[in-house]
């Protein structure tokens, strides 16, 4: 059964370190990552991200600079113009860092709409992971919205009437996995093991594949990075490099399972719903 191992990184000074250890990491369990990446870090630490695409990973964007200390970037409610520039920018940088035009997006905080969808298509955007289907994280975390909720978790085409509904867009979209709860590091890290295996179990009844994402900052001590003022203090608390064996004991897990890890270009099929 396929999985795709994300990493989502936003621009974050300090959490450079915690994406080499992911980068070490990796190697030692043979991961390929989909690394969805914001354009001021790629513009920041070009040689870094040169050598994810050396080491055989995939390269996506993750907005502007999302993380950043001013406000965040909102693709549910910005102009289509600002949204093509962020994407815009956002793809010249990691292509001039890699080498490689960039074809996976994922909006920051998972905030995206219909405007997106088009702004996407004419960057010549492939795949999306942002919609949030299945997920509300009661106060917790950054969903706090339920217009997508009921999205397909199997791969789709997406409709320009309706992010929910398969429809004939070029790009497809693959959620990332949630029972209510993310499939995430933060999860990992509040939930703990136990409670992670059993929402995989859940997911895999009526999922044929699964999504996990998380941060590199989630790897680097708080004080030693610049956040956001929003933040929140439960989430810096858990920032730490311990938390690897936490991950590292979730991906033997979903490795026991006969779980196999995949890229997102050319993993799907053209018959995808819609």
């Amino acid at each position: 059964m396929p999985w795709h191992f994300t990493i989502d990184v936003d621009w974050v000074p300090g959490s450079e370190v915690g994406l080499e250890g992911l980068l070490d990491f990796c190697d030692q369990r043979k991961l390929k990552a989909t690394i969805f990446v914001a354009g001021r870090f790629a513009e920041t630490y070009p040689d870094l991200i040169r050598e994810c695409w050396r080491r055989g990973h995939e390269l996506g964007t993750h907005g502007w600079e999302h993380g950043s200390l001013e406000q965040d970037e909102d693709f549910r409610t910005a102009s289509y113009d600002q949204q093509r520039a962020w994407i815009s920018l956002a793809t010249e940088a990691v292509e001039k860092a890699s080498g490689v035009r960039p074809i996976v997006f994922r909006a920051p905080s998972l905030w995206i709409g219909e405007t997106t969808l088009r702004a996407l298509e004419d960057e010549g955007y492939r795949y999306d992971s942002s919609v949030p289907a299945r997920r509300f994280d009661c106060g917790f975390g950054r969903v706090h919205y339920l217009k997508y909720f009921r999205a397909p978790s199997e791969p789709y085409r997406l409709s320009s009437s309706h992010l929910r509904l398969p429809g004939h867009s070029s790009l497809i979209e693959l959620a990332p996995s949630a029972f209510l709860f993310p499939i995430n590091m933060a999860t990992l890290r509040v939930l703990g093991l136990p409670v992670m295996r059993w929402m995989v179990r859940r997911i895999s009844q009526r999922a044929s594949r699964l999504v996990f994402y998380c941060h590199p900052h989630e790897f680097v001590h708080a004080h030693r990075q610049s956040f956001p003022r929003n933040m929140s203090k439960w989430n810096m608390r858990g920032m730490t490099p311990e938390n690897i064996p936490l991950l590292d004991g979730f991906v033997q897990h979903m490795m026991r399972q006969g779980y196999s890890p995949t890229l997102f270009a050319g993993s799907f099929s053209t018959s995808c719903a819609g």
